[in-house]
Formats: structure tokens, C-alpha cells, sequence
């Protein structure tokens, strides 16, 4: 029974926990924020922490106080664009950040560092090896060298907690930490030694929603608990604390609401902090109806990635190769463009699936000739894929025109569908008028040692070239930047876009994202859904994700996991749920990431599943040198598997074009083989219907778009997820045996075919 003294307006009234709360004197709540969309948690350093204000706030000069809760210290420089925060021996988990800004209080929530110091190190005789490098996530797979003492070879690092890949180089040679026999599948034929960091079963407080009576409802906490805190959109709910044995907290929604609101909750204790809670309102009441929710609630989201070119020709008259015999087929256009996308919106293909976000490979001018070399077989490509801008703004006429595209926005719109557009900024071709007039705004081609400086993915990834031919920008140049973001904006100001995806998200500058988000957030009263490309840690992926800058990026490392748990036999469940685990307390419970079934830079993984390509080959040269098929059909239900995972968890499932199907093949540019819509087969045809099915499922929860997430079960052969949202309870049960199994959820026998999934709802 909760026990409650008395309940002021929106009260949040905290059972069994003696809390300090912040002042809301003179405070309002439910009036809009100066915060510009969900102020995402500050994630502290060690010691201090240097936080821009200007990501949160779009005029800083009408900031007039700000205050933490016990255990942390402020301080702001005098052109109010930059607080520092300290943490002192005290400080709890979880904190609150308070900025007062024209008279309106803004709350952000404060997470502790959760980061330990460890050593990597192996012993090793005195002359056996001359150097001795490391690499892994940690490093964002850069080099770092070991140090030799005393008979071993070491390295030393702050981590968070998880689990860390990474591989040594001895004398030039990778290899795994002989002492450590901790190893996890590469995804490319070979192994990484993994590090663990902290204790995964410390008890920390697990939030779920209770009852729910539309206008009031409860948080269930399990686990011991010293610090709740609870937020309006950006403010905090203050509350009146008393001690009871219950272990449940009460929100009273206030009246008078208008339109959407979000309340968080989060809780920590001495072991850290433990999930959070969303709960969308509509108006002044719990959205408990799937039905209420619209395109632009973006936890909705189920995306759409087609290659324009390779979708559908739907005008014969702008179909233009490029004229050179040194392109193969493969690499030349085939002819897709906007009127075929447009054609497949308005006969109902993307409607039918359930797809409500539709994102487009870029669409801006190409070059017309011929760049770059493949040796086996020799061929040069052209830009069909759009990723060689000669113009930022100007649509290339083989895909169409802006009345066109414009057109094809209005008609998605009128089907409750997002369009998002795929935006190159970090490069450009050296067609391009903007590198002819300032070639020195471009970064150098040639290092300092001579060697080029092309493809450095990690130790130069904000200067390196993707070819000779696409210089990469300079972003460290405000022109630079101020005239490659006006260009992007240019796009959600002169079209009714709905969000980008950004290409080669990490090897921009943070200031250009900023700069860019900013001008969106000035020229446009939507919102926009942003989403990029990294390849990297989990550090570096989420140092791009916040209210200043982006609202989420691809989780491949959960994609990497993904394809070795469905599509290796060997490979146990386990793998996978710590990765889920270690993305959700990294981006937090109810992130944005992107889920992906694949891309456009990796081989089919229905290909992979069925063996036709091996994990210890090129996929690329695969693609190029043999014929890929299907020789064994199991892959159509795996691939159902990892569909059905990324429309279960938290997160933006993607679904990458023909992969509702099955399309087969290597990797670039046979992983972009022609849409198929016609001529199924029966294997194709039944994973249709069986994503299709998927996708409707987590379009009409409530459970598996904002409910929160708990791995049951995690083994060599089955895992089991719960997602709970107030009274609807969600199972995803996954075999990937051989034989269908019976498998107990929650006291309920429940039978698994093999290699399958079944969802049960209590």
C-alpha cells in the first residue's frame, strides 16, 4: 500500500527514501522549455567537467543562475557559454543540473563517472618481442604502445564499465593476451581478447511502470535505492519525501497539459545508476493507446534505407549511365530515382510493411565520368550511389528535380510517413566548384612522412580521404563550416524533411555538428531527427549524441554482435545480451540508436547466414568474383531472427532495402543489387510476411516502443527479453537450435521452432 502525507500539484511523493530536492520556488511546471527538445544527461568526468551551454541553450545570454543538488559544484565563465562542474567525494550516481534561463528553471539530469583504472598486461621473456602495440575500442582501434618492466608488457586505462575488445601487435603481428583467456568473435574469421570492467551483478536499482490510472501512476523500484529523480520534459518534479517500507514512488500529472510531454525517471545507489523510465503523455494523461502516438514521437520510428538507384525506375527519359567502357554493369546506374520511390509510396508498398520513416541514399548532383579502380575485375565506378557530391544542394537530374522531391515529401506526409535524406559533409568531389574556388579548404592529401592519406579510418579520421579524388573538408576552418552547414540546412528550410541521416559522422569536427544543429533548431519549428555513421566505441559514438548535436547514431557494435549470434551456430546468446546491455547503459534505456539488418558497406547478412559468403574472406572481392546464391535456406529464418530482435529492443529498427525479403549477395556494390518486388519465391515471400507481421507488432505496443527492457535469459542456445509497460507484459523468446524446444517464460511453457523466435504477451 503506498503511504502518502499529502500530494501537491504534479507532486512526486518518494517512499523509503530521505532525499534532498532542488528549490522550485517561483517555478511552474509545464511551461515550454527554453531547452529545444529533451535535454539529454550530462555524463561527468572523474574529477570536472567542462559542459557547453550552448548545446542546451540557443541564447545564452538570458541564463541567470544555476545550482546542482548535493555533491556537485558549478561554476560559468563569463560569456555564460561554458559551466564547469566538479565532483566532489560525495557525490551520488545521479545528479541534477539547474539553469535558470528568462525566468524559466531547466533541469538536467547529472550521471557520475562510473569509470575504474586498469591494466592490460601479459608477461613475456626480456628480448622476446623488440615493440608490442595495443588497439581496441578503447583506443578507437588507434595504436598505443605497451610498456615492458619487470617481466611484462603493459598498458594502463580509465575504462567504463563492460566489455572492452581489443588485440596486441607484437612486432608487427596481431595476436590475442596470452594471459587472458577471454576472447570474442572479430566478425572477420579471427578473435579479440576482451577486458571486463566493473561487476555486472552489483544490485542496482531496476524502475518499472506500475499502475497507471491515466491522470496519476506508480514507478516500481526493486533493489535499494538512495537517489530518484523525476522529470516534466526538462524539469524536475520536486517532491515531499517520507519513510515507508514501500518500495513504489507516485506521479500525479498535473492538469492542464497541451499536446505531447515526456516524464523520465531515474534512480541510483551506491552501485550506480540503474535503468530509467519513459512515459509519453498526451494533453495531461498516459498514453497507454499505440495508436496515439504519431510519425513525429520519434521512439516510433521504423525505418526505411533504400539506394535511390537501385529502387525503382519510375521515369525511363532521365535514365543516364555513365558512357565509359572501363564501368562494369555493377558499378554503372541502373536508373532508380525519386518518381519510383514516389510510385512505391503511392501504391501502398512502404504503407503495407508498416514502414513509417522512409531514409534516402543522397540525392545531390554526381559526376558524369568514371573514378576510382577495382583490380580483380578491372573496373572503375560511377556515382550512382550519391555519396560524390559536385553540388550540396542541387538534385542530380537522373534522380529527379525539387518539384519532384517535394512532391514525393507531401505524399509521404499523407501517408504519416518521415522522410529523412542522407547528407554527405565530410567530403566532397574534385568536381566540386567549392574544392575548384578553395582547394585549401580542404585537408592534405599527403602526410607529413610522404604517405598518403587515404582510408586512415582511426589515427587521421578527421583528415583522412575516403579516394585521390573526394577531398575531405576541413573543419577546423569556421568558413568551413559555416558554408558546409548552411548548405545542410538549406535542406530542412527549403524542403519539409523530417530529419538526416550524416555520412562519415566521426570523421567531422564536434563543431560543425553543433553549428549545424543549432541553425536547424534557429530556422525550423519541427522536429528533426538526426542520426549518424560511426564506427568506433562506444566513447566515441555517444560524444556526438547529444541536445546540441545529434539524437542518435548506428549501433554497430549491436549489429556486429548480431550477425555472429544469428548466423554462427557456435556463437552463444551471451555475446549479444551483454552488448544490448552495454549500448542501453552507454545511450540509456530508451535510446535513439539505429538497429540495422545491414547496409550498404557490409555483405548481405542472409548471405553470411547461408554460408554463400565466409567470415574469413574479402565479401567484397566475393561479390566480385563469383556468382553469390542461396545454398541453404535456414538463412531466411535467421534473418527473421534478427529482424524480430531489432523490432524488439529499444532503439530505431532499420531495415536495409530487399532485406525483408532476403536479398542475397557479397558486400559493395553486390550488397545493392536491383529491388525486387515482383517473382518471390516462397522462402522470400514468407519473410515478408513475416517482417511485415514484426513490424505491425511493434507499431501497435506500447511495451516494444517505450517499455523497459530486461534480459531474462541468455545462453548457448536460447534468450529470452522482457519489455514492460504498465500492465502489458512482452516475451521475446529466441531458439536458435536445430529443433523446435519448449522453453519456460515466466511459469508458461512456451514452443520455439528451430531457429526461431515467438513473442507471448501476458
Amino acid at each position: 500500500m503506498i503511504r502518502v502525507k499529502h500530494i501537491v500539484p504534479f507532486s512526486l511523493v518518494l517512499l523509503g527514501l530521505l532525499a534532498v530536492s532542488c528549490n522550485t520556488k517561483g517555478k511552474a511546471l509545464g511551461q515550454p522549455s527554453v531547452i529545444k527538445g529533451m535535454a539529454t544527461p550530462i555524463r561527468l568526468d572523474v574529477d570536472s567537467t567542462s559542459v557547453l551551454l550552448t548545446d542546451y541553450f540557443l541564447n545564452v545570454s538570458e541564463i541567470d543562475s544555476t545550482s546542482t543538488t548535493k555533491g556537485f559544484e558549478t561554476s560559468i565563465d563569463k560569456d555564460k557559454t561554458t559551466l564547469k562542474l566538479k565532483t566532489l567525494a560525495n557525490a551520488p550516481a545521479l545528479g541534477n543540473l539547474r539553469v535558470w534561463s528568462n525566468g524559466v528553471a531547466n533541469d538536467i539530469p547529472l550521471f557520475k563517472s562510473a569509470k575504474e583504472s586498469k591494466t592490460i598486461s601479459f608477461k613475456a621473456e626480456e628480448n622476446q618481442f623488440q615493440t608490442v602495440q595495443l588497439k581496441g575500442e578503447f583506443t578507437n582501434w588507434g595504436t598505443q604502445p605497451m610498456r615492458y618492466a619487470n617481466g611484462e608488457w603493459t598498458y594502463s586505462e580509465i575504462f567504463n564499465p563492460g566489455n572492452h575488445q581489443y588485440v596486441l601487435i607484437a612486432d608487427g603481428k596481431e595476436m590475442n593476451n596470452p594471459d587472458d583467456t577471454e576472447t570474442v568473435d572479430n566478425g572477420m574469421g579471427g578473435t579479440n581478447s576482451v577486458i571486463s570492467i566493473g561487476n555486472k551483478n552489483a544490485l542496482k536499482p531496476e524502475l518499472s511502470t506500475g499502475k497507471n490510472n491515466v491522470s496519476a501512476f506508480t514507478v516500481k523500484i526493486k533493489n535499494n535505492y538512495n537517489t530518484v529523480l523525476a522529470y516534466l520534459d526538462n524539469q524536475l518534479i520536486d517532491g515531499s519525501y517520507e519513510e515507508t517500507d514501500s518500495d513504489e514512488i507516485y506521479i500525479k500529472i498535473p492538469k492542464g497539459l497541451k499536446g505531447r510531454h515526456l516524464i523520465r525517471v531515474y534512480a541510483s545507489n551506491i552501485n550506480g545508476r540503474g535503468n530509467d523510465i519513459l512515459v509519453p503523455l498526451e494533453n495531461s494523461s498516459v498514453i497507454s493507446d499505440a495508436s496515439k502516438l504519431e510519425r513525429t514521437d520519434f521512439h516510433t520510428q521504423i525505418m526505411y534505407f533504400l539506394m535511390v538507384d537501385r529502387f525503382k525506375d519510375g521515369d525511363l527519359t532521365n535514365t543516364k549511365k555513365v558512357d565509359n567502357d572501363s564501368i562494369l554493369p555493377k558499378a554503372n546506374y541502373y536508373g532508380g530515382d525519386l518518381q519510383g520511390v514516389l510510385d512505391k509510396i503511392k501504391d501502398g508498398y512502404f504503407k503495407e510493411l508498416g514502414i513509417n520513416t522512409v531514409w534516402l541514399s543522397p540525392i545531390t548532383q554526381n559526376p558524369e565520368g568514371a573514378y576510382g579502380l577495382w583490380p580483380e575485375p578491372l573496373t572503375k565506378f560511377s556515382g550512382y550511389h550519391g555519396y560524390w557530391p559536385i553540388s550540396n544542394t542541387k538534385i542530380d537530374y537522373r534522380f529527379g528535380d525539387e518539384a519532384l522531391f517535394k512532391e514525393l515529401i507531401e505524399e509521404a506526409h499523407k501517408q504519416d510517413m518521415n522522410v529523412l535524406l542522407d547528407y554527405v559533409a565530410n567530403h566532397v568531389h574534385e568536381e566540386h566548384p567549392l574544392y575548384k574556388e578553395h582547394p585549401e579548404w580542404a585537408t592534405e592529401l599527403y602526410l607529413p612522412d610522404g604517405t598518403l592519406n587515404t582510408e586512415r579510418w582511426d589515427d587521421h579520421r578527421l583528415t583522412t580521404w575516403f579516394d585521390t579524388f573526394m577531398p575531405t573538408l576541413d573543419f577546423s576552418k569556421p568558413e568551413v563550416v559555416e558554408t558546409m552547414t548552411d548548405s545542410a540546412a538549406y535542406w530542412v528550410t527549403n524542403y519539409d524533411l523530417d530529419g538526416f541521416r550524416h555520412d562519415a559522422t566521426k570523421h567531422i569536427q564536434l563543431d560543425f555538428w553543433r553549428t549545424l544543429t543549432r541553425k536547424v533548431k534557429e530556422r525550423t519549428d519541427r522536429p528533426i531527427y538526426q542520426i549518424g555513421e560511426t564506427y568506433g566505441s562506444y566513447e566515441l559514438i555517444n560524444s556526438y549524441i547529444n541536445t546540441g548535436m545529434l539524437d542518435a547514431q548506428f549501433d554497430f557494435n549491436l549489429y556486429d554482435a548480431e550477425v555472429s549470434t544469428f548466423a554462427k551456430n557456435e556463437t552463444s546468446f551471451e555475446r549479444l545480451a551483454n552488448t544490448l546491455q552495454q549500448g542501453l547503459n552507454y545511450y540509456g534505456s530508451h535510446h535513439l540508436m539505429g538497429n540495422i539488418s545491414g547496409n550498404q558497406d557490409k555483405a548481405r547478412f542472409i548471405s553470411y547466414a547461408s554460408g554463400d559468403v565466409s567470415f574469413e574472406e574479402d565479401a567484397k572481392k566475393a561479390g566480385w568474383t563469383r556468382e553469390i546464391t542461396m545454398s541453404d535456406t535456414t538463412a531466411y529464418k535467421k534473418l527473421a531472427q534478427l529482424q524480430a530482435f531489432n523490432l524488439s529492443v529499444p532503439g530505431i529498427p532499420v531495415i536495409y532495402y530487399g532485406d525483408e525479403y532476403g536479398s542475397i549477395g557479397g558486400n559493395d556494390p553486390d550488397n545493392r543489387r536491383r529491388m525486387k518486388f515482383e517473382n518471390l519465391n516462397n522462402q522470400e515471400t514468407q519473410l515478408k510476411n513475416t517482417v511485415t507481421s514484426l513490424v505491425n507488432k511493434r507499431r501497435n505496443s506500447m511495451a516494444l516502443q517505450y517499455g523497459e527492457t530486461k534480459i531474462l535469459r541468455a545462453d548457448k542456445e536460447v534468450m529470452i527479453i522482457e519489455r514492460n509497460y504498465f500492465t502489458e507484459e512482452v516475451y521475446v523468446v529466441f531458439n536458435k537450435t536445430n529443433k523446435a524446444q519448449d522453453i519456460n517464460v515466466d511459469g508458461n511453457t512456451i514452443t520455439v521452432e528451430a531457429n526461431g523466435f515467438n513473442f507471448f504477451e501476458k
